[in-house]
């Protein structure tokens, strides 16, 4: 076979320059050629071989090619030298021995050296280069792609890529979680009908902006596929202007319902506040009326049309004095507090609240309560009114949903052995099974965008596992129930109760009694009512009027003082007469239209002395009043 080489390659040259010409080429070609014999030793090959191999050119020509592979791919060398031979041209990478030790990557072009016909096996032919550094870089490319292909798969956020007519390209798993389409649902498709329509506008101008090589941010809604609504919040980039956008987008959803909720907050915060300065303002014209009705009652001239007139003026003053306490209970922040209570109360008192729009809605308030054995037990009175009216206002918006000619609301309760039950059930559609197992869960409500906030059950959950209770939601024939069970703790264990017999109070002697307050006509209706009982009294408008009546030369058995007056407070009347005339103080029964506000109670509280909250019955002012003159 070496023949061959010599003559150029098994060919007929035509002249002796020619012959020179290829064996020029074959040294100075920049791979290393080898020719390896029937035995696979090497014949011949060029100078690159030396760079390639590591060894002299004198070194290899005779030298077998195999022992020069690692060892762990010989087998796949021996393997291509056969099928060159038996099937035609073949291509391998193998690892070669280097110098000192090291190795570099070969990429091994192999054919066969085909002889006439009926001689033997002419050999094999190879071309090999060093690849090293190109494979290197390869595998460096594929880690890092298959590094991208990892992030982009499990990034938290969805990613998505546009072309330039903003059809999707690629979607990671976060962008099918948030759409609820799977990705081959979204290759291929424009983006538009996935967005709201109010939102489509905004969305396809930053598109535009993004193509034009633009980066930047905005917020846009997307409807799911199961036909809610998401807020994301959308970056993008142009890696190719004009070509492809990418987006990385964040479901901002809960975020945008914990800030909706937020400001919701502050808007109760600032209602409450505005209800609590209302709430005072309508005691006391409130108290008025009450007052004068009260009055008028006692004067036997009335007919019986007139007293029933007047009786149903009083009765109106209180049901709304009772409906701006509630108000007040509601709009203030109210410290936890376990009290002995009759729950068939706190739902009477709950119902004060929505009985006129129940009414007006159509919805007959149905009260099963349990008044042979009184569910009473130890609970927060205002947390409870708090659980109750969330049932309440739930089922009101259930019922409205569905057209039916007449609603009953049923408030039940029963007193069991270890428990007081409470039922709130409707005549409403029901709920549904896919959100059953959700209805508890913060921000979760089955109510359209802007009817709920889906934290009002989550709430009443909090409230009634506090109290080592459950509560619990089931549909029922014709409607849905929640049921609240609660502990039942014996009130006997915790407070010692004394029964007093009942005695007819005495008349107590002609008083002397100093009324202050800014109000003029409960001023006077005051008056006249302690004048008609027979004791003395003098009225005054102002602090100031009731220091200088005061400390002046008169006695006062008792001083009805108001809180709040324009000039000096009661407060401050007070806090000037512990000082400087404690026996004066010590007779102070104060007056108020404003029982709920932080500081007031806390004055009250620590001032130890009575108060009497407007509007008030004629007989809370008799029951304060001392049986005795001052000495």
């Amino acid at each position: 076979m070496l023949h061959l080489f010599r003559s150029g390659w098994g060919t007929t040259p035509t002249a002796a320059h020619v012959s020179v010409d290829h064996a020029d080429i074959f040294d100075q070609a920049p791979d290393a050629l080898i020719a390896l014999d029937a035995d696979g030793r090497i014949a011949r090959c060029n100078a690159t071989c030396a760079s390639v191999f590591g060894h002299p050119i004198d070194e290899l020509i005779g030298a077998p090619l195999r022992p020069l592979i690692v060892r762990g791919d010989r087998d796949a060398f021996d393997s291509c030298v056969r099928e060159v031979v038996a099937n035609g041209p073949q291509r391998l990478d193998a690892r070669v021995k280097a110098t000192r030790g090291a190795t570099s990557i070969v990429a091994f072009a192999m054919r066969a050296i085909r002889l006439p016909h009926g001689q033997e096996n002419g050999g094999v032919v190879i071309s090999a280069r060093d690849v090293t550094v190109e494979r290197e870089a390869m595998a460096e490319l594929t880690r890092s792609e298959s590094r991208y292909r990892h992030l982009f798969e499990a990034a938290s956020d969805a990613i998505m890529t546009f072309d330039a007519l903003g059809r999707f390209t690629t979607v990671n798993g976060a962008a099918e979680q948030i759409s609820g389409f799977a990705r081959e649902e979204l290759i291929g498709k424009f983006f538009g009908p996935l967005l709201a329509v109010e939102a489509l506008p905004r969305a396809l101008l930053e598109f535009r902006r993004a193509l034009s090589g633009g980066a930047g941010q905005f917020e846009t809604t997307m409807l799911h596929k199961d036909g809610g609504r998401r807020h994301l919040t959308v970056n993008y980039a142009c890696p190719q202007r004009s070509r492809e956008v990418i987006c990385m987008i964040r479901d901002a959803t809960a975020e945008k319902q914990l800030q909706q909720q937020l400001i919701q907050a502050e808007k109760m915060a600032a209602i409450g506040q505005l209800v609590s300065g209302v709430a005072h303002e309508l005691n006391n014209p409130l108290a008025s009326i009450s007052a004068f009705a009260q009055l008028l009652l006692v004067d036997n001239r009335l007919t019986h049309e007139q007293r029933h007139s007047v009786d149903v003026v009083r009765a109106e003053a209180s049901r709304a004095s009772r409906i701006v306490h509630n108000l007040l209970t509601f709009a203030r922040q109210h410290k936890a507090e376990k009290v002995a209570a009759d729950i068939n109360t706190v739902l009477h008192d709950t119902l004060e609240l929505r009985t006129y729009e129940l009414n007006v809605r159509g919805i007959h308030i149905a009260r099963d309560l349990d008044e042979a054995n009184p569910p009473v037990t130890m609970v927060d009175v205002h947390q409870l009114q708090q659980v109750v009216l969330n049932l309440i206002t739930n089922a009101e918006q259930a019922m409205m949903d569905m057209d039916r000619d007449r609603h009953r609301l049923t408030l039940r309760t029963r007193t069991l052995a270890d428990v007081v039950r409470i039922e709130v059930e409707d005549t409403g559609p029901g709920i549904p099974a896919t959100a059953m197992h959700q209805l508890f869960n913060p921000f979760f409500t089955t109510k359209p965008t802007g009817k709920g906030t889906g934290l009002g059950l989550s709430i009443s959950l909090g409230i009634v596992s506090e109290h080592g209770g459950r509560i619990w939601a089931e549909n029922v024939a014709g409607g849905a129930r929640f049921t609240v069970d609660l502990p039942r703790v014996a009130v006997e264990d915790r407070v010692a109760l004394t029964l007093v017999p009942c005695v007819a109070a005495a008349t107590p002697e002609s008083l002397r009694i100093l009324v202050a307050d800014d109000e003029e006509p409960l001023r006077v209706a005051l008056e006249r009512f302690l004048s008609s009982e027979g004791h003395s009294v003098v009225a005054v408008g102002s602090g100031s009027e009731a220091i200088w009546r005061g400390e002046g030369d008169e006695e006062f058995d008792i001083v009805l003082l108001d809180l709040r007056m324009p000039d000096v407070s009661g407060q401050q009347v007070f806090e000037r007469w512990r000082r400087d005339r404690k026996e004066l103080s010590d007779r102070v029964v104060f007056i108020t239209g404003d029982i709920v506000s932080a500081d007031l109670q806390s004055f009250l509280l620590n001032s130890g002395r009575p108060y009497i909250a407007k509007p008030f019955e004629f007989r809370a002012i008799v029951d304060v009043l001392p049986a005795k003159r001052v000495a």
